[in-house]
């Protein structure tokens, strides 16, 4: 693989900011979970997160991103693939997840 020195891969705008979000899926053992954690940055295409989950490259993710602490807030409901997954500090790993279908929750 090839060093990209920082040369921009995206081809569409990232956000970068943390918002919290609920990840549901398959772990490395072959076991279902379900946890919260946020998110490091969101495209129209995909997003980059921290999990503690051990996930492997290729599995598929049932996210729901809220953005805001408000209640009702707005809300998206969102599945994807996992495309990255990276070792980080303190047992998490850093997972990028090509988002295939999405949709907005009712906020009630």
């Amino acid at each position: 693989m090839g060093d990209f020195k920082g040369e921009e891969r995206r081809n569409k705008p990232r956000l970068y900011e943390s918002f919290p979000i609920k990840v549901r899926g398959i772990n490395r053992s072959g076991l279902p979970f379900e946890t919260d954690t946020l998110i490091e940055n969101l495209s129209a295409s995909g997003l980059y997160m921290s999990l503690r989950e051990d996930v492997t490259q290729g599995s598929n993710l049932f996210v729901v991103i809220k953005f805001s602490t408000v209640k009702p807030g707005p809300r998206v409901a969102a599945s994807g693939v996992v495309l990255r997954v990276e070792p980080k500090p303190n047992d998490y790993s850093g997972v990028a997840v090509a988002i295939r279908r999405c949709r907005f929750l009712d906020p009630n």
